[in-house]
């Protein structure tokens, strides 16, 4: 396909130039130019950071060799060039936009009969370039282009009209210094790569080369490096080999031979272990990018908290490079630090500058972090910093308590050196590049001081012997710091040195990259889930077109069919109440007219002074009707509300209060039988018919004795045996009361034994609920204590040896032993049984290695996942949570500084509030996460608590819930629950420093690296991305604490009894419960929290999440 110019990106980034040049024109950055020419010669490799090619890759997105470009103060613009380049810049003529300070395009073709001497005319005429007038070029550049004539010839045709000129280098920097979306994106994931190069290529590389004891040269390592920029593949990273490249040759040093600018060159010295510097820039489309590592092996103690100053002093910096402030600052400040903290003598081993602007340029020289520079940072700048020390003396005395055999020992000198990209937000700096540079993980230690003390001819025996001394001194320090130790393996008679230090981190990537590889299983388990989900609802859709008319099934209220059925008892001008019709006649008119029971909502007999009254209110269209509003009642209400007028209130007036008494009872007794009768109807409406059990003959019955039911049939408990027949389980109570269950309507059956319980037991939880008594129940119970849950504590101290408590705890293990023996006994028969009749039962046991604590309820208890549930049975109510029904799972208040997180399980059924386990110890987290990839349960994280029960009416009512476009099939939005991601769907990962390469690759897979590293990576293939975030703080800010909810609760009140009126009042009281449990907005960083119908949104960049109020 044929490179075209991107026409908008064009007009907005010249237009952005020309801005810049016309408000700072007078400005030493442009030197007073009335106009501006960017020439740019013939094509050299060798020449990649010009300003001539900069400019034309930002313009066109491609460099133009040998084209002229001409820009006047008045936004005029001449571009001369080829007949290819002409064609290539065609599309932009004459498509300013009416808001661009670029007035004209005018295309010039170069003429090589004239020697283009009438387009120089044109551009001299045009760009009003006459005797004195100063014209901007790029000074460096200019006469360095003999090898392209149109630009010298042009270059000639200036000097002839005697033109002044002025560099401007400095003002293109300026004015493409401030990064927009798209160049900050493509910044990042330069970084990344950077940062990958330097995780799994350099690290591993030079741990391989210290473990292996190779001898290289330094070039020699620098050309793997860059090897491994070139063709990211080497590590396992899918990009496209075309849209990568070095920024320069990969620079290692060692031994004591160091440079710290970034100028400086790799030697063919040998690689040695002592301290090593390594610094590498990846470009991505052209972006650049730069990662700067020091690490130490067998570091003197001097050299260790060196370090850890350099990295006080980078956080120093980091902490200064914030909006507003001069770019002098942050080198100020360094000084200022080291002299606050007593390092004088750093101050001298300082380089010149801590760093500069980057971009498509790699180094602005114009935006450099050195003691002078006096320009502002501003949001959208990204800057490499680079802070670090050179020709640190290093004395005898510092080196007196490294090992001989240390190649530190050699060393008169050493530097130190740490760079990373940095981004300037809105408010602060964030590092880009995060790989670890705590001194915990670039510290080694392969050689004690003792040296290793093994017998000459090598032998096991001898090696055994070996003892390694308490670490003193400096190296005590040094190797705490590093966390390693030195391991001596031995291969086919050889000594080999081998560092804990190093091996242990392979070990640690193996656990993040499990972590990775579980965000990613996520990431693909939440597309299926959606795809699932959506043809689950596909088909309950279509078996039930109907089914959701509310008004369907309403049952029509009849009292009486003609006025011959009145009582007797009726009177023309008084209230009566028929018990037996369930209805209430009230006078009207004269006339006695019966209203049904269910029509009541509430009846009120204030107290009397000359005469009764009594009110009657009903249900009616438009009022609330609340949760205990009759079923029926809402149909019939939903019904006839288009077309029907309702009755609201009725009042009664009467100089007999006893008439009216009696009534206002009569009508209270009624309505609680109605009530009554329609709970119970409610609780049977469900229930399914079982079998009748047939009981076993002529065969031993597995019978489990002295067991305690729960849920009990009445009173506090319910005790007796539990027997196994032909197609279900009976239980016969003392009391000679009979539960039967049948096979079939098992679901899970579960067995936990006692371990660290006061029971063991037999949990069944039910497909279709049952009557226990008078309630329907799914989750029945048969446990025996093995202690009672209550003991008598006397006042008397017993000993630990006293032998009476020793042979109770005797008593109670085997206690424990015997019961768990029976039970698992009494399982595996009735399994056998259910077996033989073509049952099928299977009793699951708690996997306890999983298990958490948590608080399903209101205590704090174990929480542990069997095959098919996660269960606490040991405490009522039972919590038993079906994996099947779980769609979803949220992690709330997931930040650093919370010791503690609660979950939700999210029902399949909308209709229902979702389950919730709240404080489990933060702790938790990843082996929970595991178990849920496990066992295929998507999950997402948050750092708040969020309203439920608005978030599942929101979803419940949206239809494209999980379709990832709305209702035009057009504009995108998330599918499903990636709304609730903390991270958005693109990061693919929280915590997770590896789906950064999801821009590269979808499938590719690599190591896993610190929490550090992880976060950046995420900002790989992100659009618009949230850096760390406390919800905790959030929270604090947000929330009201108790003194503010009390005034506001008083002056509610007041104003409350100021209003009057019954009715007034409870909706005042709404809309207060309304406002109390709107949960605010957040914005975080500039992209403000995005709201889907009610429901919160949590898209990468952006932690919008209602919050619930406690």
């Amino acid at each position: 396909m044929a490179p075209q110019v991107d026409v908008s990106r064009f007009y907005n980034r010249l237009g952005k130039v020309h801005a810049h040049f016309v408000k700072h024109r007078d400005g030493g950055a442009w030197g007073g130019a009335t106009a501006v020419s960017l020439n740019r010669g013939a094509l050299d490799e060798d020449k990649i950071f010009v300003k001539s090619i900069i400019i034309q890759q930002y313009l066109f997105g491609y460099e133009l060799p040998e084209t002229i470009i001409i820009l006047t103060y008045s936004g005029k613009v001449l571009i001369l060039g080829t007949k290819k380049k002409i064609e290539f810049l065609q599309p932009i003529v004459g498509k300013a936009p009416s808001s661009s300070s670029i007035k004209d395009v005018k295309l010039l073709l170069r003429n090589k009969t004239d020697e283009n001497a009438e387009n120089f005319l044109t551009m001299l005429k045009d760009g009003e370039m006459v005797e004195g007038t100063k014209v901007g070029v790029f000074l460096k550049e200019k006469g360095g282009n003999e090898g392209a004539s149109m630009v010298v010839g042009w270059e000639k045709a200036m000097d002839s009209a005697k033109v002044t000129y002025v560099d401007i280098s400095a003002g293109v920097s300026l004015a493409m210094s401030i990064k927009e979306d798209m160049e900050l994106d493509l910044l990042k994931k330069a970084s990344v790569l950077s940062n990958k190069v330097l995780k799994h290529g350099v690290i591993p590389r030079i741990e391989e080369i210290i473990d292996s004891e190779l001898s290289v040269t330094h070039e020699a390592v620098a050309t793997e490096i860059d090897a491994m920029i070139e063709d990211p593949s080497k590590i396992n990273l899918k990009v496209p080999k075309e849209h990568v490249q070095s920024c320069y040759f990969p620079i290692v040093q060692s031994g004591g031979d160091y440079d710290i600018k970034i100028s400086a060159q790799s030697s063919n010295k040998p690689f040695k272990y002592d301290i090593i510097l390594a610094s590498l820039g990846a470009r991505y489309q052209m972006y650049c990018s730069n990662v700067c590592r020091t690490f130490l092996v067998d570091p003197p103690k001097k050299v260790s908290q060196t370090y850890e100053t350099l990295l006080s002093l980078q956080g120093i910096c980091l902490e200064n490079m914030v909006p507003g402030r001069p770019l002098k600052a942050v080198y100020l400040a360094a000084v200022k630090y080291l002299k606050n903290s007593g390092n004088d003598n750093l101050i001298k081993h300082l380089p010149k500058n801590l760093g500069f602007a980057t971009g498509l340029d790699f180094r602005e020289s114009s935006l450099v972090l050195n003691p002078k520079n006096p320009a502002v940072f501003r949001p959208d700048m990204v800057f490499v910093l680079t802070v670090g020390f050179v020709g640190l003396p290093l004395s005898s005395e510092d080196k007196s308590s490294v090992s001989s055999k240390s190649a530190s020992k050699n060393l008169e000198t050493f530097a130190l050196l740490v760079g990373d990209m940095v981004t300037i937000t809105t408010s602060q700096s964030e590092v880009l590049t995060k790989h670890s540079k705590d001194l915990s993980d670039i510290s080694y230690t392969i050689n004690d001081e003792d040296g290793d003390a093994s017998s000459s001819d090598g032998s096991g025996a001898a090696r055994s012997k070996k003892k390694k001394r308490a670490p003193d001194g400096d190296e005590a320090y040094a190797r705490s710091v590093a966390t390693s130790q030195v391991e001596d393996t031995y291969v086919n008679g050889t000594r080999q040195r081998k560092s804990t230090r190093l091996a242990g981190q392979n070990s640690s990537a193996e656990a993040h990259e499990g972590k990775v590889e579980r965000e990613k299983r996520q990431v693909a388990l939440m597309a299926r889930k959606n795809e699932e989900r959506l043809r689950e609802l596909a088909r309950a859709k279509s078996g039930k077109k109907d089914s959701d008319d509310p008004t369907k099934g309403a049952d029509e209220l009849v009292t009486y069919e003609k006025t011959k059925e009145y009582p007797e008892f009726v009177l023309p001008n008084q209230v009566k109440v028929d018990m037996a019709r369930e209805c209430i006649i009230l006078p009207i008119c004269g006339n006695p007219v019966p209203f049904h029971i269910s029509t009541v909502k509430n009846v009120v007999l204030p107290d009397p002074d000359a005469a009764a009254y009594l009110r009657l209110n009903f249900y009616s269209a438009g009022a609330t009707l609340g949760k205990d509003t009759p079923v029926n009642i809402v149909r019939l209400v939903q019904k006839y509300a288009p077309f029907a007028t309702f009755i609201r209130e009725m009042t009664f007036r009467s100089l007999d209060p006893q008439s009216l008494t009696h009534a206002y009872r009569q009508i209270l007794e009624l309505r609680k039988r109605c009530r009554q009768r329609e709970l119970r109807e409610l609780e049977e409406a469900n229930l399914v018919k079982q079998e009748k059990l047939i009981r076993t003959k002529n065969e031993r019955v597995p019978r489990l004795s002295d067991l305690t039911m729960r849920p009990v049939f009445a009173g506090k408990k319910t005790q007796g045996n539990l027997e196994a027949h032909t197609n279900g389980l009976r239980f016969i109570s003392t009391r000679h009361e009979i539960l039967d269950i049948m096979y079939n309507n098992i679901k899970y059956a579960i067995f936990q034994p006692c371990e660290s319980e006061i029971m063991v037991l037999v949990h069944f939880h039910l497909r279709n609920p049952i009557l226990v008594g008078r309630k329907r129940q799914k989750d029945i119970q048969f446990y025996t204590e093995v202690i009672d849950a209550s003991l008598q504590v006397d006042g008397g101290r017993r000993s630990m040896a006293d032998p009476d408590e020793m042979d109770d705890e005797q008593r109670e293990r085997q206690l424990r032993k015997r019961l768990n023996e029976a039970f698992k006994e009494f399982c595996r028969k009735v399994e056998n049984v259910a077996r033989k009749n073509g049952h099928t039962i299977e009793f699951d046991i708690p996997y306890r290695d999983l298990g958490f604590y948590g608080t399903p309820s209101k205590e704090m208890v174990t929480v542990q996942p069997t095959l098919h549930c996660l269960i606490n049975l040991t405490e009522t109510p039972f919590f038993v949570v079906d994996l099947g029904e779980v769609d979803h799972v949220h992690f709330e208040r997931v930040t650093f500084m919370s010791k503690a997180f609660d979950i939700v399980l999210i029902n399949k059924n909308f209709t229902m509030n979702p389950w919730r386990v709240d404080m489990i110890p933060s702790n938790e987290k990843d082996s929970i996460q595991e178990w849920l990839t496990d066992m295929e349960i998507s999950y997402t994280e948050g750092p708040m608590n969020l309203n439920w029960k608005q978030i599942m009416i929101t979803v419940a009512g949206d239809d494209r819930f999980y379709m990832n476009t709305h209702e035009d099939e057009v504009t995108e939005k998330d599918a499903g629950w990636e709304f609730l991601r903390m991270f958005g769907k693109d990061d693919e990962e929280g915590e997770d420093d590896d789906e950064d390469d999801s821009h590269y690759s979808e499938n590719q897979s690599e190591e896993a690296g610190s929490d550090e590293s992880e976060e950046d990576e995420s900002d790989f293939d992100s659009e618009s991305e949230e850096s760390d975030y406390d919800g905790d703080e959030d929270l604090e800010e947000q929330g009201m604490d108790w003194e503010e909810m009390e005034r506001e609760a008083a002056a509610d009140d007041r104003k409350k009894r100021r209003q009057g009126g019954d009715d007034e009042s409870d909706g005042g009281r709404r809309k207060k419960k309304q406002r109390m449990g709107a949960a605010p907005q957040r914005r975080r960083g500039s992209a403000a929290q995005q709201r889907r119908g009610g429901v919160p949104q949590q898209r990468r960049g952006s932690a919008g999440q209602q919050r619930r109020r406690r």
